[in-house]
């Protein structure tokens, strides 16, 4: 099976799919950074880096599965009250999914978002027009920690079939972030009580909680994370920090890599910030879980 990757970020579909013995021919990014990244771990994948919407796609390869990650933020619910066209324009990038759909007629497509995407009122009209081509749809909430992930992340995938699909997704235990710690990393360590008065009543909560060493998220009154857990949703923004006794530090990329399923191996450009890293990561589908779904097609 042949597959091509809209939206392809860091490469987690990508990863996922090769992982389940799928060839990813294409991938097509308008990040020249994620575009950058995607090729460095899949050099044998044509590589395109523009905005989607206006792509022509009677350039494509032929393939047979289509993987698509549009644009989530513009769906979250923090973006729903204020209508801005720069969210509504990243609403609209779903539509390149059935513009690609229509032009190439793939027999299989598999599109991930959040699950707020659902409430985007041109939703139904969306996934109306991928039923006239003729295809089945059905949505599934997956938690990507039940598919080996050791992280809390729940999105939607909708997948849209020429025939009846029949999806064994039974979920599995949760592994726990605990295990994806470098304790011998050499980042620098801050102590608890030269931290404000918000941090250290997070940090004081999240130690009744899980004793001395755990996960804490930078959110008022966060209750903490046991090492013996999945991590909760890594998002595009620096936000974990892990404590140990009397001191904390922030999680580090790798650590961040590990929690989205992604292996050591998995490299990015040198010259991307940490800022960039987390982005891209925090944007990315899990690789174990793009792993599973495509090995259930």
């Amino acid at each position: 099976m042949k597959a091509i990757d809209l939206f392809s970020g860091w490469g987690g579909f990508t990863l996922g799919a090769e992982q389940a013995g799928v060839e990813v021919v294409w991938a097509g990014n308008h990040s020249k950074i994620a575009v950058e990244a995607h090729q460095m771990n899949h050099p044998n994948t044509l590589h395109v880096c523009q905005d989607l919407r206006q792509a022509d796609w009677s350039l494509l390869p032929d393939y047979d599965l289509l993987l698509a990650s549009p644009a989530c933020q513009g769906h979250s619910p923090a973006s729903q009250p204020q209508r801005h066209a720069y969210h509504d324009a990243l609403r609209a990038t779903a539509w390149a999914v059935v513009d690609c759909a229509d032009a190439t007629e793939p027999s299989t497509i598999v599109v991930e978002n959040v699950p707020s995407f659902r409430r985007w009122r041109l939703y139904p009209a969306w996934k109306h027009a991928l039923e006239i081509m003729g295809y089945r749809l059905e949505e599934r909430f997956l938690t990507a920690s039940h598919y080996g992930t050791p992280q809390r992340r729940k999105r939607l995938f909708l997948f849209a079939t020429k025939e009846t699909l029949d999806l064994d997704l039974v979920p599995g235990l949760e592994p726990a972030i605990g295990e994806h710690i470098e304790w011998g990393a050499d980042v620098p360590w801050r102590k608890i009580t030269n931290s404000s008065h918000n941090v250290q009543a997070r940090i004081a909560k999240g130690r009744r909680n899980h004793g001395n060493s755990f996960i804490t998220q930078h959110v008022t009154g966060h209750p903490g994370i046991g090492l013996d857990e999945p991590i909760r949703t890594i998002t595009t923004k620096d936000q974990y920090a892990l404590v140990y006794e009397d001191h904390y530090r922030p999680l580090t990329v790798r650590e961040t890599a590990r929690a989205m399923g992604f292996p050591d191996s998995y490299r990015w450009p040198t010259h991307a910030t940490r800022k960039e890293q987390i982005r891209g990561l925090g944007n990315a589908v899990c690789p174990p879980l793009a792993r599973r779904i495509v090995a259930e097609l």
